[in-house]
């Protein structure tokens, strides 16, 4: 694992799967929605850091120097690779290990909105949304893919232009 896109991709997808199951273990996917709605984010911005140290580490590996499709490349096959591996893990997690995640996600936000008492046609668009969301269908699952690969590309971007370095003359 020289190239650090899949270096990084790797060490974030593990982190991934070992962090799903802490939350599991906690509670937090099964009957304590009320942290797990934030402790879910945790991954996410793991990867996010990840985009910007293997970008960084690519530039250290090319002596010192990177241009902006050199660090693109780097974030984006990053991003795709961890968007895809993530998917998976999240299909085996929701599919297989806990079962009950989507269900009892869909009850809490159920009653989430109702407490906030939203009309019953904001409760159903709020409803259908994290139906989508939430896994159990082909089309959630390859909307997860292409959003977590879109939002890491917009963090390559920016992790891109930062690192960037002309070749010292």
């Amino acid at each position: 694992m020289k190239h650090p896109a899949v270096r990084y991709a790797v060490c974030a997808l593990v982190f991934t799967v070992i962090w799903t199951m802490i939350q599991h273990v906690a509670g937090w996917n099964t009957t304590h929605h009320e942290t797990g709605q934030y402790t879910r984010m945790v991954p996410a911005i793991v990867f996010y850091v990840f985009i910007f140290i293997a970008v960084y580490r690519q530039r250290k590996q090319q002596g010192g120097s990177l241009s902006f499709g050199q660090g693109f490349r780097t974030g984006a096959l990053l991003s795709l690779l961890y968007s895809l591996g993530c998917c998976l893990w999240y299909a085996l997690y929701g599919e297989v290990i806990n079962k009950n995640f989507k269900p009892s996600l869909m009850a809490f936000e159920r009653a989430r909105l109702e407490a906030a008492q939203v009309t019953p046609g904001q409760l159903e668009e709020g409803m259908k949304h994290i139906d989508l969301t939430t896994g159990g269908s082909v089309v959630s699952y390859v909307f997860l893919v292409a959003f977590m690969f879109a939002l890491g590309c917009v963090i390559t971007l920016v992790a891109s232009l930062v690192f960037k370095r002309k070749q010292q003359a």
